[in-house]
């Protein structure tokens, strides 16, 4: 296995992309869930130690989700972003432009990263599969040096704990 590839990760430096992937043994309709609603993303969104809180979550095209995710014991400041939803198809399809804010929800004139998040039912469960593109070779090796693979890994790896654990009232 070459050092790009690990855990359903690839690092494509010829696109300059980075996907990941999971199976869950969810159904689509529950994952789905998990990703457009505020509440259950605020149970697993983030690496670990890590918390989130989402400020506005409109799932269709052109709203926006705003969250920040901050270590638990406080060692960093906290990591703001606005995702802009591009495409939503119920219970298939998530894309968005994702860029960084200040905390004034400003974006902080980085590169937006095209996400593109699919769901793909496997009849006992789903295959989530996240594509994040960046600008150049240069914004890709960057993501790679602040362990976003490695964050995205562990953010799906507590999507399953919260898969696996009870069925919330409000799921859709």
């Amino acid at each position: 296995m070459s050092p790009d590839t690990a855990d359903g990760i690839v690092v494509d430096r010829s696109a300059n992309t980075l996907r990941i992937s999971r199976t869950y043994t969810a159904k689509v309709e529950r994952v789905w869930w998990a990703w457009t609603d505020a509440e259950a993303v605020t149970r697993w969104w983030g690496p670990q130690g890590w918390a989130a809180t989402v400020h506005e979550m409109d799932v269709r095209p052109g709203g926006r989700w705003r969250f920040e995710i901050a270590p638990v014991d406080g060692s960093a400041a906290p990591v703001r972003s606005i995702a802009t939803y591009t495409t939503v198809v119920d219970r298939r399809e998530l894309a968005y432009d994702d860029v960084f804010a200040d905390a004034a929800w400003r974006p902080e004139g980085t590169d937006s990263f095209p996400t593109s998040v699919t769901f793909t039912s496997t009849g006992d469960g789903c295959v989530v599969s996240v594509a994040v593109s960046f600008p150049d070779g240069r914004a890709l090796q960057r993501a790679v040096e602040l362990q976003m693979a490695d964050g995205y890994a562990e953010a799906l790896d507590r999507l399953g704990g919260l898969l696996g654990g009870p069925h919330p009232t409000k799921e859709k």
